[in-house]
């Protein structure tokens, strides 16, 4: 029993010498380190809604649905492991990694961040090809000098099963060997 008192005693001395060691936290604020993974901000004009994001999602808190013309991408940050794999996967670097670190918030609404994008659809049958900003940025990337006739631009706007059929239906590739 004496030997536990004496233990306990050193400890207790050892602590004192060396001082405060903890952070005065939350009643002092301490900003995290340069490249500290915090709470992921998604900058709404870059996003081109392609589903990179929730497919490289480990604890799949990105989801996407398609419904009535739109496609909807909703961020459910309650449940984020604040593990960037979002960040490294978007074409578009619409995911970018704050510094913040607190996520308390009177609501789990206030934790949700919602994207709402316009579907283009096959012009044949209907089913979905991708959103506006996806066709934008493919019409931007065809270099101008090209030279692509409008029949050629006009497969844009159709789905990979109509691109085949099309395809086999006309005569340029159609050709006997």
């Amino acid at each position: 029993m004496f030997e536990n008192v004496i233990s306990e005693l050193k400890e207790v001395v050892f602590c004192l010498r060396a001082g405060q060691v903890t952070l005065g936290y939350p009643f002092q604020p301490h900003p995290p380190e340069p490249g500290f993974r915090g709470v992921p901000r998604l900058d709404m004009q870059k996003c081109i809604g392609c589903g990179a994001c929730a497919n490289a999602c480990a604890p799949r808190l990105i989801t996407l649905s398609d419904r009535d013309g739109y496609r909807t991408l909703e961020f459910d940050l309650a449940r984020c492991t604040n593990c960037a794999r979002c960040r490294d996967v978007c074409p578009e670097q619409a995911l970018t990694m704050s510094q913040q670190f607190e996520t308390a918030a009177p609501s789990l609404r206030d934790l949700r961040i919602t994207l709402q994008l316009r579907l283009v659809s096959c012009r044949e049958c209907g089913a979905v090809i991708e959103t506006q900003r996806m066709a934008r940025k493919v019409l931007d990337k065809l270099p101008e000098p090209l030279g692509l006739s409008p029949q050629e631009v006009s497969w844009l706007d159709l789905c990979l099963d109509c691109k085949r059929t099309r395809a086999m239906a006309e005569a340029v590739l159609a050709k006997e060997v």
